[in-house]
């Protein structure tokens, strides 16, 4: 695999049918709007940017773009609109003239305080020749096995274990074959641990959280208003 260079980068996010709540505003800003406006600072090109979004959503979100002053691709997904098949539908747009990127990166919804810099230290390592790049942080909470009864069996010793965060790297022909080889719903982190191309990591951020929402509006409100002080 040859290293990202030029204007081969691009970068996508999913907005699947679950995510509904991704398009309402928090603290003034949508996440979806959040996401996309770090979209575009990592692309030579609006073009470049490519949402997919499920059809019951696709008419907020391009009025939420359009208002929002964010010039990015649209693709809409018909029928259940998983976040797979979103991400298939990115990736063909992306992959196609006159796009035609070599790499991608990915995003997620449910991580909408990305800080530049995490961004950054993703697309030197693709530039550096990687296929598949994950930025993680080391897991510093107690993890436990718990047994069908609830019971607690054993404590994992968590010096080896990490969370893979936002966004993603990956060689945009390989994590096609990836999304081919699923077969269905599927995280393309796991995918590509799995396969035999080798993951490179780089250090994640612990401001980048990952929320559920709406549940976590007011933690991610507090979090926004945090950084303004």
């Amino acid at each position: 695999m040859t290293a990202l260079t030029g204007q081969s980068l691009a970068a996508v996010v999913t907005v699947p049918a679950a995510e509904s709540a991704a398009l309402e505003p928090v603290a003034g800003r949508s996440p979806l709007s959040r996401v996309v406006h770090d979209c575009l600072k990592a692309v030579t090109d609006p073009a470049r940017a490519v949402v997919a979004v499920a059809e019951q959503l696709a008419d907020d979100a391009r009025a939420l773009l359009a208002g929002d002053r964010l010039p990015v691709g649209l693709v809409v997904v018909a029928g259940t609109a998983t976040r797979a098949q979103c991400l298939t539908a990115a990736l063909e747009k992306v992959a196609a003239e006159p796009v035609s990127a070599s790499h991608v990166l990915v995003y997620d919804v449910t991580q909408p305080l990305t800080p530049s810099e995490l961004q950054a230290r993703v697309v030197e390592r693709l530039r550096q020749g990687a296929s598949v790049v994950l930025p993680v942080l080391p897991v510093t909470d107690s993890v436990k096995v718990v047994d069908q009864r609830g019971v607690v069996t054993a404590s994992l010793d968590r010096s080896t274990l990490q969370t893979v965060q936002y966004p993603r790297g990956f060689a945009a022909d390989h994590l096609g074959r990836l999304i081919a080889e699923s077969g269905g719903e599927f995280d393309e982190a796991v995918e590509a641990i799995r396969s035999a191309v080798p993951v490179v990591t780089v250090d994640g951020d612990a401001e980048a959280v990952t929320v559920d929402l709406p549940h976590d509006g007011t933690l991610l409100e507090a979090i926004i208003a945090s950084r303004a002080r």
